[in-house]
């Protein structure tokens, strides 16, 4: 099974560099390339890449930042972290980092980075080791019951006692409390930031200002919803964003 790759860097000539030694490694099976930290986001969204390529200094989100996301949309993915400069190493690894380069980039540092993927791969699929089954809601369709993976949930709104799941163009009802899901998605990079939602952090396009201390999030649904964030709950949302 080939590996299928996300790069993540705002420097076009760091992001060829890295594509080309890639290329030269015979099971590497796709390489897509994201030219900032949201667009990191994005790919790691719509690809679930094995591994994410990930240097340190962007623009708008660090790679540390973009890490604490994704790390809970895509669980399995190996994050390899870049830089010109060694500082972030310890954050790195607190971030459960598979690997961490300097640039410029050294061919023989990617190819170990791969001996040590494969490596890893074989023992992960071993009986005795295997990963989990991913998470899935169950939730209920006129035709029966429709099963959703947490990267496809952009908000969850409280409904009377249960939920509404709300994918990019559609929402569902669910039998479950709010604070089940909070629970059991937060390590899918969801956060609880008002009594009556839950939204997945790598859905936030923009954090609006409101008032009394308030904010509101704007979603990336096709309806643009813009999600209402409790003064309670601010603190540990800017925690969660490093903002």
């Amino acid at each position: 099974m080939g590996w299928n790759i996300v790069i993540a860097d705002d420097e076009a000539p760091a992001r060829e560099e890295l594509v080309y030694l890639l290329e030269q490694i015979d099971d590497v099976e796709s390489v897509i390339q994201a030219n900032c930290g949201m667009d990191a986001i994005k790919k790691v969204k719509e690809h679930a890449p094995d591994v994410l390529f990930l240097d340190m200094n962007m623009p708008d989100l660090n790679g540390l930042q973009v890490a604490e996301i994704v790390g809970g949309m895509n669980p399995q993915m190996k994050i390899v972290f870049s830089t010109a400069y060694d500082q972030y190493a310890v954050d790195a690894f607190k971030l459960r980092a598979f690997h961490y380069m300097l640039k410029p980039y050294d061919e023989e540092d990617v190819n170990m980075v791969f001996r040590e993927l494969r490596k890893k791969r074989t023992e992960i699929g071993s009986p005795s080791l295997a990963a989990p089954a991913p998470v899935k809601l169950a939730l209920e369709v006129d035709e029966g019951i429709k099963y959703v993976f947490p990267k496809d949930i952009v908000f969850i709104s409280k409904e009377g006692k249960y939920v509404q799941v709300h994918t990019h163009d559609k929402a569902y009802g669910g039998a479950y409390t709010l604070s089940e899901l909070e629970q059991k998605l937060e390590p899918f990079g969801f956060f609880r930031c008002h009594k009556s939602f839950l939204v997945n952090l790598a859905s936030i396009v923009e954090m609006k200002t409101w008032v009394n201390g308030a904010y509101d999030l704007l979603m990336d649904d096709a309806a643009e919803s813009r999600i209402p964030v409790s003064r309670n709950y601010v603190k540990g949302l800017r925690l969660k964003l490093e903002i």
